[in-house]
């Protein structure tokens, strides 16, 4: 495990970790690995570590953020290029497939019972299923290389909480980028401000759409979405779904509280 930075996050008690890239694979054995430890250690000193995406009603979320960058042989996608922010075409068209996509992908990245809790403007969450450079209320961030991100200029995706499988949630950023590349999928306007300041007219304009906080809808969305059934298979798919359907119709009468309180360990190890 290789840890590059720890510190204090906005809750009480809250911290974030960030890890050292990998190849998709590790990187996601890396996430796995890294809460087991945590957590054994936390156990050692008579604490347990949560992981909930909404740990209490009404309070500081927790995110499961994720970067990648993308290579064409030696050639990086998201610098060196002519569009926006040095993007090459490519690049564009990666990150234009992530963000339409979003609606469809919400129950893959962020789709427990307790993760619309989260998925709230003013939450660091991505609300807004649109891009921006350095815009932490957009669903995908744009990050430029430098001084201060030495591995080049990567992608964030924001939405992805603790809540989901890292492998699906990798499998799904991959695939939607490669297939926003094959279809040249087109890049919307990038947006500079939080979008919640922007009017309903000024989003519509952008193609910028809030991302849905209803577990219900999300369902629907990825069991109808023959994108992600094709990047994930049928059986992932129908396991994720059938899961969370169960979760929706065991537990969604509880109120926010309530939901919380049942969930706070869920995802703890």
């Amino acid at each position: 495990v290789a840890i590059e930075q720890f510190h204090p996050e906005y809750g009480l008690n809250q911290f974030e970790i960030s890890l050292a890239p990998r190849t998709p694979v590790a990187a996601a054995d890396q996430l796995v690995l890294t809460r087991i430890l945590i957590g054994r250690v936390a156990r050692d000193y008579g604490m347990r570590v949560c992981l909930s995406p909404v740990p209490f009603a009404g309070s500081v979320g927790s995110g499961a953020h994720q970067h990648f960058s993308l290579h064409r042989g030696d050639t990086p996608l998201f610098s060196g290029g002519t569009g926006a922010q040095g993007m090459t075409a490519e690049g564009e068209a990666a990150v234009g497939g992530i963000v339409a996509a979003l609606p469809e992908a919400q129950l893959i990245f962020c789709g427990s019972i307790v993760s619309g809790l989260r998925m709230q403007p003013g939450n660091w969450a991505g609300a807004y299923a649109c891009w921006g450079t350095e815009n932490r209320e957009a669903a995908v961030r744009f990050l430029r290389g430098g001084h201060g991100n030495p591995y080049g200029a990567n992608v964030e995706v924001k939405v992805i909480d603790p809540s989901a499988n890292p492998y699906f949630a990798t499998a799904a950023v991959l695939g939607l980028a490669l297939d926003g590349i094959e279809r040249k999928a087109p890049l919307p306007p990038e947006t500079t401000v939080d979008p919640n300041v922007l009017t309903e007219a000024e989003r519509a304009a952008a193609g910028t759409v809030a991302l849905s906080d209803s577990q219900a809808d999300e369902i629907e969305a990825l069991d109808h979405s023959t994108r992600l059934r094709a990047i994930l298979g049928d059986p992932a798919v129908n396991v994720l779904v059938a899961v969370r359907r169960y979760e929706h119709e065991t537990y969604s009468h509880l109120d926010a509280e309530a939901l919380t309180d049942k969930f706070r360990m869920a995802w703890s190890l």
